[in-house]
C-alpha cells in the first residue's frame, strides 16, 4: 500500500460488513455508535462533499468498497487492521488530521476495536448521502401549483390547499374554525401586540358583512402599532441590543450608542410597508445608497454596528459574517470558520471570502446637531450624548486573509482573498466602487445639521453682545463713582468690614474647598497633615483689592521647608500673590512672592530672614492696598513691599509646602479703596470692555464666516450647476475664505490682547496675528476650514454587492428564510424548525411546497410583508380552533404529535412584551408613543411605554420580561417558550398587575353584569355558565371575607402604588380582575 494512498484512506475507516441481521452478539451498534463518529470525524474529507483518495464513508457499501488504498480493516481481527494503528498513532501519524479537529478518544477507538472484532456488521439497505447541492434549500424557488384536495370547500385561499394536502396525505382530520372572539383576540395580538377592547369585540361580533374579517385585518395592518409589534419580531432575528459594557463608568464595549435609532427605523419601515429586500439592502449598505433628499436610512446600518466589539475586531467580524449568514440565508457559517463545512457545501476559504465583504467597514457616530452635549466614555474620551450610529468603508484596501483553523494569529498572508459568495448558492456579485454623494461623507453638510452651526454661532454672538453690554455698564458705574467714596464711610458699623472670619471650631465645607493635601477640623483647629507639595485649601469667596488679614497658626515638626502661607488674588494654582513663613532648619524666613502662568517668582526684596521655631504660635498681620504690601509678624513690622506684577481680583487660599501645620484663626477685613486701587479697578474695567468688544467682534465674524462657509460648501458639493458655473463658485469660495481669514484675525487680536505681560506669549500672539493678516490680504486665498470632519468619498461597493446578491430573487434562500419567520411568528412553529439553519444539518420543511409558494408570493409583492400577513391570517388554516377535536386528539397525536401538519391551531403563550403591554393596555395606562432612547431597566417598573422601548441587552433585562422569556440579544431566531411556576408568581406579585387590576375594576364598577364585562375585558370572551356562577359566588364570599378580615394584606400589594378599595365588594372585584389576569387564557394566544 502506497504511503499517499494510505494517508488518503486513513482519514477514516473502511470496514468489511456482515449481514446486519447477524449482529445480535455485537454489543457495538453501527448506526448509533460507529456512524455518528464517522460523520463527526470523517465526512469533511470522505463524505458527499469531498472524497479524498476516492474514499467515501457515508454508507456501509462505501466502507466495503474502500478507496485508492484498499482495505483498512480485517473484519474479526482488529489487531491486523491498519485503521487501529492510524487512530492510535502507531502508524507514525494519527487521523483525523490536526486541521480537522480532535482525534478520537481511547474509548471511541475501543468501540471500533469491538465492532471490528465482531465482524464489522452494518445495514444492507443503507442509502448514501445525497449530493448536498441537491438539498431542497439549494434549489431555485419555483411557484408550485395548488394541490388537489378532498375537501375543496375548506380552503379560503392558496395557503390552505398546501396545508390540507399534507394533512390529507397523512390521514389527519382538521379542527373546526375558532369562534369569532378567539380569532379576533388572536389576530389583534398577532398583528399589533395588543388585545381588542370590549367595544371592538362587540363591533366585530355584530358585523355580519361578508368582508368583516378582511376589514379587521386591513385596519390592523394600517395601524402604527403593527410596526411596533413586528419590529420586535425582526429585532429578535437581527439581534438588536442596546449598547452594553460598563454602565457605571459609561464605557461602551458592545453594540453602539444611540442604536435605538435603528430600532425606530425598523418600526417605521414596517409601517411604511417597505419591502424586506429594501430593508436588507439598507441594513447592509445604506451608507452606499444614501438618498441625497432623505439621508434618514443611514441609521439602518445599525444592523452592522450592533456587532461592534471594543476589544477584538476579528470577533466583531466573525459575528458579522456568521449572524448575517444565519439571519438572511439560513446558513450556518461558524463551522467553516476553522475548516470546510462538515455538512453544507461551503469551504473554509469561502468563509473568509464572505468576510471580505465587511473587511473595510468601521463604525462612526454622525452629528445631529453641533449643540449636542458631550459625555465622557471611560475609554473613548468625550462622546456626544446623541447622534447617528452608522457604518462606512474606512479602509478600502484592507486585506482579508484565511486564518489557519480560524485562529487570527495565523493568517495566510500569501494569498489575499477577494470578496465572494458560496458557489453552492449560485449567482455572482458585481463589485464596483461607489462614488458617494457629499451627504454620505460630509455629515455636517446635511440639512438639519448645518443649520445648527448658524444657530450655535448666533447664540454665541448674542452671549458676547450681552457680555459687552455688561462690561460697558460696569465701566460706566466705575467712572461715575466719586473717588473719595469709601466703603468704610458707608458701613453702618465695623462689623460690615469683616469679610471672613473662621476660628475653625467646626468644619465649613461651603466656604473651604480642598484642592490637595489632607485637611481636617479637629479640637478647634484646622490641621494639614500631608507632607507634600503645596497642600492647598481655597476659600470660595472673591476678595476686594484692598484688605488686611490676620492669620494665627503653628508650624509643626514634620517636613523640610515647613512653609505655611496664604495666597490672595488666587485664580488657580499657577496664578496668585503669596506671603508665607518658612521654619526650615537653616534660614527661617518670612517672605512675599508671586505665581504667574504656573511659574513661581521669589524677588530678593521680598525675603526677610527671621528666627522662627517649630511649634510656636505665629501671628501674621498683612495689609494689602493697591500694589503695596506690609507684613507684621507677632506685632513687629517685617516687610514693606511693592508687588511687582499687576493686581487681579481673586480668591484666598491657605497652603502648606513640605510640612504640616495647625491653623488657629483667620480674619479678613475690607479696607477703604485707595486711589491706586480705584485707578486699577477702572483700568481693569476698561480692559474688560476692550476684551469683550474684541470677543464680540470675533463672535460676529464667526457668524458671518459660518454662513459663508455653509453657502460655499453647499454650492461646491450639493449644487449640480456649480460645475457649469465655475466663476460663480469661485466667488463663493473667495467670500468664505475672506470671512474665515477675518475671523482668524479677530481671534489673533484676542490672543494678542490677553498675552501681556508674558513676553513669550506676546511674541507668539504677534506672529499669529501677522500670519492671519497676511492671509486676509492675500487675493489668491481660497482656503477655509470645512464645516466638520470628512470621511472617504468613495466606498468599495462590497456590501451593496452582497446585499443585492442576498435579495436577488434567484437566491434560493433569502425569501424562504423570511417567509419562514413570518409563518412561524403567526403559528408558534415555523415551517422549518431550524430557522437559522436551512442546511443539511437542519430540519426539513414540514410543508416544502407551501414554503416555496410563500417565498414566491413575497417576491411577487415586491417583498412587502403586509400582503403575506393578510393572506396568512385570513386563511382557513389560521382560523382553525386550538381546542381539542370533537373525537379527541389521540388519533391525530399518534400520527403528528407536534402538530407539524397543522390539524389544529397551536395555542401559544404570549411573548414577554405582550404580557406587560396587554396589562398596561387593559388598564388604559399604556403610553403608545413612538421612538426615542431606550428606557433604563431601573425605570421599567414605572414606565408606561411599550416594552419594545425598555433596555434589553445580554447583561440587562427587565426582570418581569426575563421571567417570560424575553429575547436574548446574543441570538434569538426563535423565541423559547417555557411554562414555569415563577411566571404565575411574577403576575401574582407584580405591582404592575395589581395596579392594573385595581384600575380596571374601578372603571367597570358601574357595570351591572360585572363578571361578563370582566371576562370580555381581560380574556376577550364571555364566561361559560359555570365560570360566571363561580365568579359571582367568589365575589360574594370574598367580599364577606374582606369585611371580616383583620386587614392583613397580600404581600404582593407592597409593590403596588394604587391603594386597595375600601369597600369590600369593590376590593373583591379588584381581586377577581387580578385572578383573571392570572388565568391561562390571558397569557395564552388561543
Amino acid at each position: 500500500m502506497s504511503t499517499l494512498s494510505t494517508r488518503f484512506l486513513l482519514c477514516c475507516i473502511v470496514p468489511f460488513a456482515v449481514s446486519f441481521s447477524e449482529r445480535s452478539a455485537c454489543a457495538v451498534d453501527y448506526l448509533s455508535d460507529i456512524k455518528p463518529l464517522l460523520e463527526e470525524k470523517c465526512y469533511a474529507c470522505h463524505g458527499p462533499l469531498k472524497a479524498q483518495g476516492d474514499l467515501r464513508l457515508d454508507t456501509a457499501v462505501a466502507l466495503i468498497a474502500g478507496g485508492g488504498s484498499g482495505a483498512a480493516i480485517q473484519p474479526g481481527d482488529p489487531g491486523k487492521s491498519f485503521l487501529i494503528d492510524v487512530l492510535t498513532g502507531e502508524a507514525g501519524y494519527q487521523m483525523p488530521p490536526e486541521n480537522e479537529g480532535a482525534v478520537m478518544t481511547p474509548a471511541q477507538i475501543d468501540l471500533f476495536r469491538e465492532w471490528i472484532a465482531d465482524g464489522a456488521p452494518s445495514p444492507a439497505d443503507e442509502e448514501p448521502a445525497a449530493d448536498p447541492k441537491t438539498w431542497w434549500s439549494y434549489q431555485p424557488i419555483m411557484r408550485p401549483p395548488l394541490p388537489a384536495v378532498d375537501a375543496p370547500n375548506w380552503p379560503r385561499g392558496p395557503i390552505d390547499y398546501f396545508v390540507a394536502a399534507r394533512r390529507q396525505a397523512n390521514g389527519l382530520p382538521h379542527a373546526a374554525p375558532a369562534d369569532r372572539s378567539t380569532w379576533l383576540r388572536r389576530v389583534y395580538l398577532d398583528l399589533i401586540g395588543l388585545p381588542p377592547t370590549v367595544e371592538q369585540q362587540q363591533a366585530f361580533l355584530n358585523d355580519d358583512s361578508p368582508m368583516a374579517f378582511e376589514a379587521v385585518v386591513d385596519e390592523l395592518l394600517s395601524r402604527p402599532e403593527y410596526g411596533q409589534r413586528w419590529g420586535r419580531h425582526w429585532m429578535d432575528v437581527w439581534r438588536y441590543s442596546d449598547w452594553y459594557g460598563s454602565r457605571g463608568s459609561n464605557e461602551i464595549r458592545y453594540s453602539q450608542r444611540h442604536i435605538w435609532r435603528w430600532r425606530d427605523w425598523i418600526v417605521d419601515s414596517l409601517n411604511d410597508n417597505k419591502g424586506y429586500a429594501a430593508m436588507v439592502r439598507e441594513m447592509l449598505s445604506a451608507d452606499e445608497r444614501i438618498d441625497p433628499d432623505d439621508p434618514s436610512s443611514l441609521v439602518a446600518t445599525g444592523y452592522l454596528g450592533r456587532s461592534w466589539y471594543k476589544f477584538d475586531r476579528d470577533v466583531w467580524l466573525f459575528e458579522t459574517v456568521e449572524r448575517t449568514g444565519e439571519a438572511f440565508l439560513g446558513l450556518t457559517l461558524r463551522c467553516c470558520r476553522c475548516h470546510d463545512h462538515k455538512f453544507d457545501p461551503v469551504s473554509h476559504e469561502e468563509y473568509f471570502r464572505f468576510r471580505s465583504f465587511f473587511e473595510p467597514h468601521d463604525v462612526r457616530t454622525d452629528p445631529i446637531s453641533v449643540r449636542t452635549e458631550m459625555q465622557k466614555d471611560a475609554s473613548q474620551g468625550m462622546v456626544p450624548t446623541d447622534g447617528i450610529p452608522l457604518v462606512y468603508d474606512k479602509t478600502a484596501d484592507a486585506p482579508t486573509y484565511r486564518f489557519e483553523r480560524g485562529d487570527s494569529r495565523f493568517p495566510d498572508t500569501s494569498k489575499p482573498l477577494e470578496p465572494g459568495v458560496p458557489q453552492s448558492l449560485g449567482g455572482s456579485v458585481d463589485l464596483q466602487p461607489i462614488d458617494l454623494p457629499a451627504l454620505a461623507w460630509y455629515p455636517m453638510l446635511r440639512p438639519g445639521v448645518r443649520e445648527t452651526l448658524i444657530e450655535k454661532a448666533t447664540s454665541e454672538a448674542e452671549t458676547a453682545a450681552v457680555a459687552l453690554a455688561d462690561a460697558q455698564a460696569a465701566l460706566r458705574e466705575m467712572q461715575h463713582k466719586p473717588a473719595a467714596e469709601s466703603l468704610a464711610e458707608k458701613a453702618d458699623d465695623a462689623g460690615d468690614l469683616v469679610l471672613l472670619h473662621d476660628n475653625f471650631d467646626a468644619p465649613n465645607p461651603k466656604l473651604w474647598l480642598r484642592q490637595s493635601g489632607n485637611w481636617k477640623v479637629e479640637e478647634g483647629s484646622l490641621w494639614q497633615t500631608d507632607v507634600g507639595s503645596f497642600a492647598t485649601i481655597v476659600a470660595d469667596r472673591v476678595l476686594p483689592l484692598d484688605f488686611k488679614f490676620r492669620l494665627r497658626y503653628r508650624t509643626l515638626a514634620a517636613g523640610s521647608f515647613r512653609s505655611v502661607g496664604l495666597s490672595f488674588d488666587y485664580q488657580d494654582a499657577g496664578n496668585s500673590q503669596d506671603v508665607y513663613t518658612s521654619v526650615n532648619d537653616s534660614k527661617p524666613s518670612v517672605q512675599a512672592f508671586h505665581r504667574e502662568g504656573g511659574q513661581q517668582a521669589y524677588p530678593a526684596e521680598g525675603i526677610v530672614y527671621t528666627p522662627l521655631k517649630v511649634g510656636e504660635e505665629i501671628v501674621l498681620d498683612v495689609t494689602v492696598a493697591g500694589s503695596q504690601l506690609t507684613i507684621d509678624m507677632n506685632g513687629t513690622r517685617k516687610l514693606d513691599y511693592q508687588m511687582p506684577i499687576a493686581r487681579r481680583s481673586g480668591k484666598l487660599a491657605l497652603w502648606v509646602h513640605q510640612g504640616t501645620a495647625e491653623f488657629l484663626e483667620l480674619e479678613v477685613t475690607r479696607l477703604p479703596p485707595s486711589a491706586e486701587t480705584t485707578a486699577l479697578q477702572q483700568r481693569e474695567a476698561k480692559h474688560a470692555v476692550d476684551l469683550a468688544r474684541l470677543k464680540h467682534q470675533a463672535a460676529q465674524a464667526h457668524v458671518e464666516s459660518t454662513r459663508l462657509r455653509i453657502a460655499a460648501e453647499v454650492k461646491r458639493y450639493l449644487d449640480p450647476q456649480s460645475a457649469e458655473e465655475p466663476e460663480d463658485l469661485d466667488r463663493w469660495l473667495t467670500a468664505a475664505a475672506e470671512a474665515e481669514a477675518w475671523l482668524r484675525v479677530c481671534e489673533a487680536e484676542i490672543e494678542f490682547f490677553e498675552a501681556a505681560p508674558s513676553a513669550e506669549k506676546l511674541e507668539a500672539a504677534k506672529s499669529k496675528l501677522a500670519a492671519a493678516e497676511a492671509k486676509l490680504n492675500d487675493p489668491a486665498n481660497r482656503d477655509y476650514e470645512p464645516l466638520g470632519p470628512q470621511f472617504p468619498r468613495t466606498s468599495t461597493g462590497r456590501r451593496s454587492a452582497l446585499a443585492d446578491w442576498i435579495v436577488d430573487p434567484q437566491n434560493p434562500r433569502t425569501a424562504r428564510v423570511a417567509a419562514n419567520h413570518l409563518w412561524g411568528r403567526h403559528f408558534g412553529q415555523p415551517l422549518v424548525a431550524t430557522t437559522e439553519n436551512f442546511g443539511l444539518n437542519g430540519r426539513k420543511p414540514s410543508h416544502p411546497q407551501l414554503l416555496d409558494w410563500l417565498a414566491d408570493e413575497l417576491i411577487r409583492n415586491d417583498w412587502k410583508m403586509k400582503p403575506l400577513h393578510r393572506q396568512i391570517v385570513l386563511s382557513a388554516t389560521y382560523r382553525m380552533s386550538s381546542d381539542p377535536l370533537p373525537d379527541g386528539n389521540a388519533a391525530a397525536l399518534e400520527i403528528d404529535p407536534e402538530n407539524r401538519l397543522l390539524w389544529r391551531m397551536n395555542p401559544r403563550r404570549m411573548e414577554a412584551e405582550l404580557v406587560r403591554d396587554s396589562t398596561l393596555f387593559l388598564a388604559s395606562q399604556i403610553d403608545l408613543s413612538f421612538g426615542g432612547p431606550e428606557i433604563p431597566i431601573e425605570e421599567g417598573d414605572k414606565s408606561l411605554r411599550r416594552s419594545l422601548y425598555l433596555r434589553n441587552t445580554p447583561n440587562e433585562k427587565m426582570p418581569m420580561l426575563e421571567v417570560f422569556d424575553v429575547a436574548d440579544p446574543n441570538a434569538c431566531y426563535r423565541r423559547q417558550e417555557s411554562i414555569v411556576p415563577h411566571q404565575s408568581l411574577a403576575m401574582m406579585n407584580s405591582g404592575l398587575a395589581i395596579d392594573a387590576a385595581r384600575t380596571i375594576a374601578r372603571r367597570l364598577a358601574d357595570a351591572s353584569d360585572f363578571v361578563d364585562v370582566a371576562f370580555e375585558t381581560i380574556l376577550a370572551r364571555r364566561p361559560t355558565a359555570a365560570e360566571a356562577d363561580r365568579c359571582n359566588a367568589f365575589l360574594q364570599s370574598h367580599a364577606e371575607l374582606l369585611q371580616q378580615a383583620s386587614g392583613e394584606k397580600f404581600p404582593g400589594a407592597d409593590t403596588a402604588t394604587t391603594p386597595r378599595a375600601a369597600d369590600p365588594l369593590q376590593a373583591a372585584r379588584e381581586n377577581l380582575i387580578h385572578v383573571l389576569m392570572l388565568h391561562n387564557d390571558f397569557v395564552t394566544i388561543r
